[in-house]
């Protein structure tokens, strides 16, 4: 038998570094509970919470990456490095986002948190600090989305919309910003000014009509028929009567008025007056507080 060449019996020598490489530091019950992620994009442990690991040195020098953040594929990265059951974080239905990314940077810097909020009474700009873990001990009930929205016989079944359909919601409002901008300080004539103007609110309105048509499970028809194809379900929107969509938009508003909100309550170090100010955890303010 041949000699087995050096460096290949190097490599095959156990890493003594390896019991020191990254372990999960928290386990997270996502509030979905599993629910409305589509098959295999999701590996959900027997415990029902998934394991989250501290973000490595790969993952910071992603967040630092702008191209990488601007399309959603850092995030993604980073979701996939530090949460491992998530297979497919594009597919991640919203009312998951932000607990995993709490989570996230709780496993990597702590569950405390500093953040700066001004008074809305005297504009007296304090320091403060929170504890993240209240935000994972929300409750989100998954049963909201269960009663459909009804419509002349029709049963509208809404679900939750994944990261892929936040994402490119935030990267079409990101665009339209600054069209926007750019028409206002060009020199170009108030014709071609309305023109273009007329095609950003043409885009918007598609966005919004795609909004709408994300956030719709499947259809069952007043004689039984079950409809879940989404082109099928995008040309009944776009092309049904305005009321239907005025009926959609009143199901999502009531929808998400019972989603629990992330508020923190501050009181001024001057006026000692008390507020609520709301706690957004989108990537952008994500990767600004674990800079």
């Amino acid at each position: 038998m041949a000699d087995v060449p050096e460096t290949f019996s190097m490599n095959m020598e156990a890493n003594p570094l390896n019991q020191y490489l990254r372990q999960p530091a928290i386990h997270l019950k996502l509030p979905s509970g599993g629910e409305y992620w589509p098959m295999g994009a999701l590996e959900m442990p027997l415990t029902g919470e998934v394991p989250i690991l501290p973000m490595s040195t790969r993952d910071e020098i992603v967040l630092n990456t702008p191209d990488a953040l601007m399309n959603g594929q850092g995030v993604v990265d980073v979701i996939h490095s530090c949460v491992p059951n998530i297979k497919n974080a594009w597919a991640m239905p919203a009312m998951d986002l932000d607990a995993v990314l709490i989570a996230i940077r709780i496993a990597t810097y702590s569950e405390k948190m500093s953040y700066s909020s001004g008074c809305p009474k005297c504009q007296t700009r304090d320091e403060y600090e929170m504890d993240l873990r209240q935000f994972l001990d929300l409750v989100v009930d998954v049963n909201i989305y269960k009663t459909p929205v009804e419509f002349k016989g029709m049963q509208i079944y809404i679900k939750p919309v994944d990261f892929r359909t936040i994402n490119l919601q935030n990267l079409d409002q990101f665009e339209q910003t600054r069209m926007v901008t750019v028409i206002n300080d060009s020199t170009i004539s108030e014709e071609d000014k309305q023109t273009r103007y007329y095609e950003i609110f043409r885009n918007m309105t598609r966005y919004t009509i795609g909004n709408i048509v994300g956030s719709i499970a499947y259809i069952v028809t007043p004689d039984g028929q079950r409809v879940d194809n989404t082109q099928h379900i995008s040309e009944f929107v776009e092309n049904a009567e305005s009321m239907l969509f005025k009926t959609l938009q009143t199901g999502l508003e009531n929808i998400n008025e019972k989603i629990p909100k992330k508020n923190v309550m501050n009181t001024c170090s001057e006026c000692s007056h008390q507020y609520e100010v709301p706690f957004t955890f989108d990537q952008a303010n994500f990767f600004a507080y674990a800079s």
